[in-house]
């Protein structure tokens, strides 16, 4: 039991790596929202892709959407950080942001690290977005077309804000995930929390910063956990009130 407590819950290396930790929580903050916010647009245009009649629309969404959530991040990080450079467009995006550091990691790092997390999200998000629409009656969409409405303006003031309704808590599960995959990034070498610790954990031969790491997603995952659960309860209940 004293072995454990001196290889993972040693004070003096744990208050040696809370400063550390702490200056690479924001960056693992930038990598979980900004990732999640590019990936909701992606999301919802790949699930409209996928619902469409024509085949040209649906068979490359689907293939996107089986091979990215058929593969596993890690990989899809290592191919994707270093793929990215040779791609034309990517580096006239890059190419203004290359004299720019944020927290001390240029942007360019920041482009890379959020497209790869949002074009990931993007293919779990495209089936919650699905299957939200598609849960919303059929009905709905007929009154909205028989008050005049066109069919995007249906989709936009009518389906959606009923779909959302329905599946924030899955997005937001879906988010939870995400801010717990940025850790990923540390094989890049993108200083965040878990790179931060390991780097503290190969210096003084000890596992606790990893634990001080570990507290911090648990700042942000356990709330929102709680703030799920809530809100699936309240969704259950007004869905059986409506019954």
């Amino acid at each position: 039991m004293e072995t454990i407590l001196h290889v993972f819950f040693n004070l003096e290396v744990m208050k040696q790596a809370l400063p550390i930790v702490a200056a690479a929580f924001p960056v693992s903050l930038i990598f979980g929202f900004g990732g999640f916010l590019l990936a909701i647009p992606g999301g919802l245009t790949l699930a409209f892709m996928k619902m469409a009649r024509y085949r040209l629309l649906r068979w490359p969404a689907t293939v996107y959407v089986d091979v990215v959530r058929g593969t596993p991040l890690a990989l899809q990080i290592l191919i994707l950080y270093f793929g990215l450079p040779f791609l034309p467009i990517y580096n006239v995006i890059a190419a203004p942001l290359s004299g720019i550091d944020v927290l001390g990691i240029n942007a360019t790092v920041y482009l890379r690290g959020l497209l790869i997390l949002s074009l990931n999200s993007s293919a779990y998000l495209c089936e919650i977005f699905r299957a939200g629409i598609q849960s919303i009656p059929r009905g709905q969409m007929e009154a909205a077309r028989s008050l005049g409405l066109s069919l995007p303006r249906s989709m936009a003031f009518v389906i959606l804000p009923q779909t959302v309704r329905r599946i924030l808590p899955t997005m937001m599960s879906e988010f939870i995930l995400l801010f717990k995959d940025t850790a990923l990034l540390a094989s890049v070498a993108v200083m965040e929390m878990t790179l931060a610790s390991k780097i503290i954990a190969g210096r003084v031969f000890n596992q606790s910063s990893y634990v001080v790491a570990a507290c911090f997603y648990l700042l942000l995952t356990i709330p929102l956990g709680r703030l799920v659960s809530y809100m699936e309860n309240r969704l259950a209940e007004s869905e059986g009130d409506a019954a």
